[in-house]
């Protein structure tokens, strides 16, 4: 090609090469329509040439394109342009059909993507067959080994494509260490399905929890009528149910979700009496499930030695003793819990209060003979603190660890270097509400208990968590959690070789559902959020402009970024939210570890605020993940 210069010789080189690529999508648009067109012919059963509504929205189902009833008919109101047929009903000839689904299918970012993706090698040839072979609707394109628009959209949000890495959909972590190495998905007050005063408690709140992986389910015990232990929270309102029916589902639902141990958390109030039918409910119920080792010293054990068991948490009694029953101190949380002060009977008839401010309660063997996860007080962190390679667990309530955080971090790590650490909830969260997991993570608590069946910022930040590793419960805890020498990495500012840059380009946006409480009308005007959350030095945040009166397809085009000096803690949360003067409505959320994400034009999906998937909401984005 002769050209007078350099520069007139690029242009023209450039505008030949673009009208080859316009070629080949005309093209390709061409086989998509008569792909189309077959489709609406197979769909006209009576051969009338229309379809109504309903028959366009199953349809639209074989052609896997779901999309929300209203979005769906405000535009087959818009292309029902020929008024002449369907006597008087409102249906779609051939063509408009055509026009329709080009409309509701039309995503102009990704057209943009598909044009410069198809000049440039990205892909081997056997990978580009596979993706063609997997993702290509069309016949003839699969024919002749081509992507169409609509294929390559198909691949982009399949979920290997996603954000999540696909690599960590399955268990990829060392599940030989003790289980003193992982944070553990735990539960507070399982039972409750509202607040902690006088709502329900329902069998259905533990198998909900253990469906979404939780590992560690938590049964505060008293004593029933007809001999029968019951579950419910203490001098309250709120419902009781039989401990044996919750055995029982726990026996049913346990490794349903995962094949790792699950702890049952017991907080016992119960006479002796009553504690023998724990044991015996249990025993008969569970069966070979329980893990009960018959000596005095049992070393942590790790999540591949206790797979499809099942770990009793509470009281011990030390073997050598022949006494039918003991004392043992009560370190559960009834001791946080204010006491009525209309009343001066003690809480429980069995209970007596101990020097050191502990009740002290009556013990029976057989509960503690299937006890394995020992509950041993927690009193003081100092330099006389000693490790202790024994199977136990230390609980503490939200205030005294968030003391802890503040005024002996280092000593608060430390413990957990052997023991289990269990914290829970404030006593005072009457509503039920969640304290933040990250700062207890953080310092190496394994055990962090929330309220399940509250939604909000915290049990999003737990689902993101334990997406991670197969979503099993059980994540392993960065090394230097577990080194006195590492653990500055945490509390001071110290620079790393392995810090991160994360690089987010927020796109568009997919049929954005309206708020569930929301008193607007059905236009929304949506904004995405950026949050990460980590080790103080890295949290930080980002928002996008407001996309006005359009929740079916916002495109905002803004990128952000961040730069992470610990991402093996980082978490990531992405929120949508619907602008209002008065009040943003939040919509939906995703959360996942920032060393899950994966790299290149990737989409998530949302979340509502009690961990339910939008079934065909999407966020479109751009992500790098860089060494700093």
């Amino acid at each position: 090609m002769m050209a007078p210069s350099k520069e007139a010789r690029d242009k023209w080189v450039r505008g030949l090469k673009y009208a080859m690529q316009m070629e080949q999508l005309a093209e390709q648009r061409n086989e998509t329509n008569r792909w189309v067109r077959e489709a609406f012919n197979m769909a006209d059963k009576n051969g009338d040439g229309h379809l109504d509504f309903e028959e366009v929205l199953k349809l639209l189902k074989t052609l896997n394109t779901d999309i929300k009833k209203k979005y769906a008919k405000e535009m087959f109101d818009a292309a029902d342009t020929n008024k002449n047929v369907g006597k008087g009903r409102s249906v779609l000839d051939k063509e408009e059909f055509v026009n329709f689904y080009h409309r509701l299918t039309k995503r102009v970012e990704l057209e943009e993507i598909f044009l410069a993706m198809a000049t440039n090698l990205y892909a081997t040839e056997d990978e580009c067959r596979n993706i063609v072979d997997n993702f290509e609707p069309e016949g003839n394109c699969r024919k002749k080994d081509q992507l169409s628009e609509i294929g390559f959209r198909n691949y982009l949000i399949a979920e290997r494509q996603q954000i999540f890495n696909p690599a960590n959909r399955v268990v990829w972590q060392d599940m030989n260490r003790p289980l003193t190495h992982y944070f553990v998905a735990s539960s507070h007050n399982t039972y409750l399905a509202e607040d902690q005063l006088k709502g329900p408690s329902k069998v259905e709140m533990y198998i909900t929890a253990l469906r979404k992986g939780c590992r560690c389910v938590e049964l505060d015990c008293w004593d029933g009528s007809e001999g029968e232990p019951v579950i419910y929270h203490g001098h309250t309102l709120t419902s009781k149910i039989l401990f044996k029916d919750v055995i029982k589902a726990v026996n049913d639902y346990a490794f349903e979700a995962s094949p790792y141990p699950l702890t049952l958390s017991l907080e016992n109030h119960c006479s002796v009496e009553q504690q023998k039918v724990m044991a015996e409910n249990m025993v008969s119920i569970l069966g070979d499930k329980l893990w009960c080792p018959q000596n005095d010293y049992v070393a942590t054990p790790s999540p591949e030695q206790l797979r499809y068991r099942i770990i009793i948490k509470g009281k011990t009694l030390p073997l050598s003793t022949n006494d039918d029953d003991l004392d043992v101190s009560d370190e559960d949380e009834a001791a946080d819990l204010p006491s009525d002060p209309a009343s001066q009977e003690p809480k429980e008839k069995s209970s007596s209060s101990s020097s050191d401010g502990h009740k002290k309660i009556k013990l029976s063997p057989e509960l503690s003979s299937i006890t394995s996860m020992k509950s041993v007080s927690f009193k003081v962190v100092d330099s006389s603190f000693i490790p202790d390679p024994t199977f136990s667990v230390v609980s503490l309530g939200e205030s005294k660890v968030e003391k802890l955080i503040q005024t002996n971090p280092f000593g608060l790590n430390d413990i957990s270097h052997s023991k289990m650490i269990r914290t829970y909830p404030a006593g005072t969260r009457t509503d039920s509400s969640n304290y933040n997991p990250v700062p207890m993570w953080n310092h190496g608590c394994q055990v962090v208990a929330l309220n399940y069946q509250t939604g909000g910022e915290a049990m999003q930040l737990n689902h993101g968590r334990f997406m991670d590793n197969g979503g099993v419960g059980y994540v392993l805890k960065p090394a230097f959690l577990m080194s006195e020498d590492l653990f500055p990495l945490v509390t001071e500012n110290v620079s790393r070789s392995v810090s991160k840059v994360l690089k987010i380009t927020i796109i568009s946006g997919y049929q954005i559902p309206k708020p569930n409480d929301s008193t607007k009308g059905e236009i929304i005007d949506p904004f995405v959020k950026v949050e990460i959350y980590g080790v103080p030095s890295d949290v930080a945040e980002y928002k996008t402009k407001v996309m006005e009166n359009n929740g079916f397809n916002p495109r905002w085009r803004e990128t952000c970024s961040f730069k992470i000096r610990v991402p093996e803690l980082a978490l990531v949360r992405f929120t949508v939210t619907d602008h209002d003067r008065t009040r943003d409505d939040f919509i939906g959320y995703y959360c996942l570890p920032v060393l899950s994400i994966q790299d290149g034009f990737r989409h998530f999906p949302l979340f509502d605020k009690y961990g339910n998937q939008f079934s065909q909401t999407l966020i479109f984005t751009h992500v790098t993940l860089t060494n700093a």
